[in-house]
């Protein structure tokens, strides 16, 4: 290919390095390079379909991640152990705990006892626990089905008349009573006394085993020790508070008492009504037809 000389214009023939009229170098002229873009647009690469499950096969389970324990019981009263999970603590209704410190008292005949805990009889205590310690896993209390209108309840010691919605279970001498919402039971027991005793006496044995059994028992603030009389029997009326532990949770609990003897000193009589020391004032309302409606077999 001929070259023109930059210089005075000469076409020179190809393969001269220098122009032949002036002799001014010649620059060979390169060839144009193709432009540079996208690669060509085609269809995308055919390859085998994503492989899935089998048909029928059961779908994934989502579950906790490898490294974490499954779900276990866990005290109320002890530290987590390490790790990233903690296993739900233990929670034991109100329900169950009134119906279990109701079963934890009953009046004994004889012996100068006024009151006795069930404990000797390997009675269930539906986790209730006057120190902290590992809690159980509570039972259901059985109690009778309340009646649709007021029914009676007797045992070889008393009688008392339960108002509709209210259930009783009786273990004799003792009646036990439940009111409708189960927040609130009251115990009803009558037995002799030998050696005989007065409702002082009496009064301040209750005091005492219950101390025994909750060692913060206490006289509630704000109350007196005043005398009344129910089924026609003298007596004496005061109110204890204590702590009631369980399944990690602290309740403060009142119970409002009355004992009473007979004129000999020879029959002991008692009534206990027990709830959440702020629900013992509307408790006692709630109770009052209950109460006065109980008859002493012993007098």
């Amino acid at each position: 290919m001929a070259l023109t000389c930059a210089r005075c214009g000469t076409q020179n023939p190809d393969g001269n390095s220098f122009c032949q009229a002036c002799g001014t170098p010649l620059a060979a002229v390169a060839p144009m390079a193709p432009p540079v873009g996208p690669p060509p647009v085609g269809p995308p690469p055919i390859g085998p379909p994503p492989v899935g499950p089998p048909p029928g096969a059961p779908s994934p389970i989502m579950g906790p991640p490898p490294d974490l324990p499954p779900p276990t019981y866990q005290s109320p009263y002890y530290a987590p152990g390490a790790g990233g999970y903690q296993a739900p603590v233990h929670r034991t209704p109100w329900v169950l705990i009134v119906s279990a410190v109701v079963g934890l008292i009953v009046i004994m005949a004889g012996c100068g006892t006024a009151y006795a805990f069930l404990n000797a009889r390997n009675q269930t205590s539906a986790g209730v626990l006057p120190s902290p310690s590992p809690a159980g896993t509570p039972s259901p209390i059985q109690t009778a089905s309340p009646p649709a209108g007021s029914s009676t309840a007797s045992t070889s010691a008393e009688t008392v008349t339960l108002p509709p919605g209210w259930a009783a279970t009786n273990s004799d001498p003792t009646i036990t009573v439940t009111n409708p919402t189960g927040d609130g039971s009251v115990v009803i027991s009558s037995g002799v006394d030998n050696p005989t005793q007065t409702a002082q006496q009496i009064k301040d044995e209750i005091t005492k085993q219950l101390t025994a059994k909750f060692p913060d028992t206490r006289t509630c603030s704000g109350t007196t020790t005043t005398n009344g009389s129910i089924g026609g029997v003298s007596g004496i009326w005061f109110q204890l508070c204590f702590t009631v532990t369980s399944g990690g949770q602290s309740f403060p609990g009142e119970f409002s008492l009355w004992a009473g003897a007979n004129s000999s000193g020879s029959i002991g009589y008692g009534v206990i009504l027990f709830t959440l020391a702020s629900r013992m004032s509307a408790f006692m309302n709630e109770a009052k037809p209950l109460v006065a409606s109980i008859q002493w077999k012993l007098k």
